[in-house]
């Protein structure tokens, strides 16, 4: 996904880079690369217990149960809305499909001095380890607005398990290349407590 999008603002104008670069991963992650991902000593799954596949993938099944539905009522009415409607809904279930599959794909990684937070190709944000103020383990809930909001697309929806506060504003990228600001992060990590160790370590060899 990074690549792709090096790639595509070297050939393409600014604003045609991120909806081309977002169909394209969907199509990608979805039906592409199925090869299982080896996570590294460095990198962090945050899909396993968080419930979000649980969510998405009884989504599809919606998608799927209400698509057959409608058709067949629609088309009683007018075959052109039945088609259309199915074309539009078959279209929505390849994103959550292609959603789904990159979170196994993108995991959040730590490298160097810098930390890296995806969420699939939904959002993202990189953060300079010497910048967080604070990161703490905690699922109570918190107040999203202009300076605190959760990695995850789905909001409230998805519970966190980790807050990271910071030392000054940074930017949180998500789909089709909308940005937000923040200083107060909330994410989930299956491996919370590791996690939390190595950004701790790391910012102890910044204080030494």
């Amino acid at each position: 996904f990074t690549v792709l999008k090096s790639t595509c603002n070297n050939i393409l104008p600014k604003v045609a880079v991120f909806p081309v670069v977002t169909e394209i991963a969907v199509f990608y992650y979805g039906f592409i690369n199925w090869k299982k991902r080896q996570l590294k000593s460095n990198e962090f799954s945050y899909h396993k217990d968080s419930g979000t596949v649980g969510i998405l993938i009884a989504i599809l099944f919606l998608i799927a149960i209400e698509t057959v539905a409608f058709h067949l009522l629609l088309s009683k009415w007018n075959t052109t809305a039945a088609w259309t409607l199915t074309g539009v809904s078959i279209y929505s279930g390849i994103q959550i499909l292609g959603f789904l599959k990159s979170m196994l794909k993108r995991p959040i990684s730590i490298e160097d001095d810098v930390l890296y937070l995806r969420y699939g190709i939904m959002n993202e944000t990189t953060i300079n380890i010497q910048d967080i103020e604070s990161i703490e383990c905690t699922t109570k809930d918190i107040e999203l607005n202009k300076t605190t909001r959760k990695l995850s697309f789905l909001g409230d929806l998805e519970g966190h398990n980790l807050v990271i506060k910071l030392k000054k504003e940074n930017t949180l990228s998500g789909l089709y290349g909308v940005k937000r600001t923040y200083k107060t992060l909330a994410f989930y990590v299956d491996k919370k407590q590791d996690f939390k160790n190595r950004i701790i370590d790391v910012l102890g060899e910044f204080q030494s």
